[in-house]
């Protein structure tokens, strides 16, 4: 069965005009309940990851910085967000989706996270909209994950 991550958090309020399509987040989900692709029972909402699952991949200075709301404003001014509490949450929580999805696949094979993909973000520093690299979490989550189950796809 396809599981999806999803959480209402993904789309994150932004000053008018801002660049980045942050209603796409709620516009994916629709789109594939709305054509049938998928039903309610395909979507997860993700919750808070555990920490060391982020620290295995970022520096924890800055993961603290982040935390704390306290990186400097030219590191925030890379990311190309507005800094809240808010928006830390929803990375940590979209972090937590994709370490989840990487559960789903290896149950069912395939599994995804719809605001998923961050990877500008470097172990120490966040860049273009992305905070969490919750590509390489996922990653090393799977590398360090025993799995049962776990195959290779050839």
């Amino acid at each position: 069965m396809l599981k999806i991550a999803f959480h209402p958090i993904y789309t994150h309020p932004l000053p008018k005009g801002h660049r980045f399509p942050m209603e796409k987040y709620d516009l994916l989900p629709a789109q594939l309940l709305h054509e049938g692709t998928c039903a309610e029972e395909n979507f997860f909402e993700p919750d808070f990851p555990e920490i060391a699952h982020v620290l295995a991949v970022h520096n924890s200075v800055y993961v603290e910085g982040l935390q704390s709301l306290s990186i400097g404003k030219k590191m925030a001014r890379r990311i190309g967000f507005p800094l809240s509490k808010q928006l830390i949450d929803r990375e940590f929580i979209l972090a937590q989706g994709t370490i989840k999805a990487c559960d789903y696949a290896m149950k069912y094979g395939i599994a995804m996270n719809i605001a998923g993909g961050t990877h500008h973000a470097f172990s120490h520093k966040g860049e273009a909209f992305c905070l969490l690299n919750d590509q390489a979490i996922g990653a090393r989550y799977v590398q360090f994950s025993s799995f049962p189950e776990k195959k290779i796809i050839t």
